[in-house]
């Protein structure tokens, strides 16, 4: 008995990689557009969709170079927050382009050459909040970029020293800052430290380590 075979004509790519690049970038910009707020979920669809058209071989360059073209296209404000978390999927690659986009973004506010991400935890973690000084808005971007930086992907997980300071730096905001500091952003910036300190305590690396069983 003979089986039918069914064949499935070969697809041709709609875009090249560096056409796919530039797509993506005016994808995620749009997230901006409050005109745009209704389509925020085909928005979404698009996004993902984009993010899985590359190859596998092309991804990890095409996600740099989408995330530093993004960096130089928006002010380190709440605006660079919420294209970070506009990319809302699950998967390794949403979770790459996100972790790279806030690398990227703290490059650029801490005017670096190299994206070292050691040196960017160095350049947010001296920062004195006891300072008169001190920019707490500026401050509060900087922490939700590291926190999305640290702990979007896999890539910092088992970094003992780099996730330990992170989390030294996060207790210090929530317990260095009063309550009656009424400085611009101050509370928002302890609050914050609080709430994602919390989360980083439950993604202790391997060997540091455990959470005791309830």
């Amino acid at each position: 008995m003979k089986t039918c075979r069914c064949t499935v004509p070969k697809m041709h790519a709609v875009f090249s990689p560096s056409e796919a690049e530039d797509v993506l970038v005016i994808v995620i910009s749009l997230f901006l557009d409050r005109r745009l707020e209704g389509l925020l979920l085909i928005l979404g669809d698009c996004l993902n969709s984009l993010i899985s058209y590359f190859n596998t071989s092309e991804w990890e360059s095409s996600c740099l170079i989408v995330a530093e073209s993004i960096s130089k296209r928006v002010k380190m404000d709440l605006n660079c927050l919420r294209l970070v978390d506009c990319i809302t999927g699950t998967n390794d690659r949403s979770k790459f382009l996100r972790s790279q986009l806030a690398l990227q973004l703290l490059k650029n506010s801490f005017c670096l050459k190299v994206a070292n991400v050691e040196r960017i935890l160095k350049s947010v973690t001296s920062i004195n909040v006891k300072e008169k000084e001190c920019n707490f808005f500026v401050l509060y971007v900087h922490i939700v970029l590291m926190d999305n930086l640290l702990f979007s992907s896999d890539a910092f997980r088992n970094k003992t020293a780099i996730i330990d300071a992170w989390r030294n730096f996060l207790r210090n905001c929530s317990t260095h800052i009063g309550c009656t500091d009424w400085r611009f952003y101050a509370s928002k910036v302890r609050n914050k430290a609080s709430y994602l300190l919390q989360g980083a305590m439950l993604k202790r690396p391997a060997g540091s380590g455990s959470i005791p069983a309830k």
